[in-house]
């Protein structure tokens, strides 16, 4: 079966790859200092906003937000789409390996079961639970979330899912970033300013960069 990104250019994709490794290393670099009560937050933070809104601005098809607790400032991810039904009908449904759905939690109805799989996606009205599955990935998830505030739909992902460019999480989000965007717009030469390696062990540097170090053909 041909997966979604299929459609897109692989120099397009390459590119929106760097950019959104960077986002997510500077959200675990911010979340951790943050954490911790480091100095530093309060020099990176002024950046942090004028990063996400540089990105946002790149990627029209995405926004960026932050939350933040006492115990984290995570940071959000949504798609400007206004229900969770249709990012599956357009975008979702198609990434390759669609196993099930379900509008109150995973496994609701299997793909297999073509009336009972219609009626639960019918079901779905602000959540949305997706199931995949692939021989060489295994078993994946996307948990939608239309927020009526922002008006928008939120992946509300997993950092080592979307962090890998095979997941069902990072095709989504790449997918709708790569529908509009201004390639003029510089994201790496801002993001380099961070740092934030020095946060990391070893072995955890050596699995991020790893993860988004597949070779892409031009």
């Amino acid at each position: 079966m041909a997966d979604i990104l299929d459609t897109v250019s692989a120099r397009d994709l390459k590119l929106f790859k760097k950019d959104f490794r960077e986002i997510i290393r500077i959200a675990f670099g911010m979340d951790k200092i943050y954490g911790e009560v480091h100095r530093d937050f309060d020099f990176y933070k002024p950046k942090y906003d004028r990063l996400i809104k540089r990105f946002d601005k790149k990627y029209k098809n995405l926004n960026l937000k932050l939350k933040r607790t006492e115990e984290e400032l995570k940071l959000r991810i949504f798609i400007r789409e206004k229900s969770v039904v249709d990012v599956f009908n357009k975008v979702a449904c198609k990434i390759a390996g669609l196993k099930s759905v379900g509008a109150k939690g995973f496994g609701g109805a299997d793909v297999s079961e073509t009336a009972k799989f219609s009626d639960e996606l019918g079901r779905a009205k602000e959540k949305l639970y997706i199931s995949y599955y692939e021989a060489e990935s295994g078993s994946n998830t996307i948990y939608l979330e239309y927020d009526k505030k922002v008006k928008m739909v939120e992946v509300h992902y997993n950092l080592k899912a979307i962090r890998e460019c095979k997941s069902p999480e990072f095709k989504l989000i790449a997918y709708y970033a790569l529908k509009e965007f201004d390639k003029k717009i510089d994201l790496l030469t801002p993001a380099s300013k961070f740092g934030f390696s020095s946060l990391l062990l070893h072995d955890e540097m050596k699995e991020w960069l790893e993860e988004f170090d597949e070779p892409f053909t031009e």
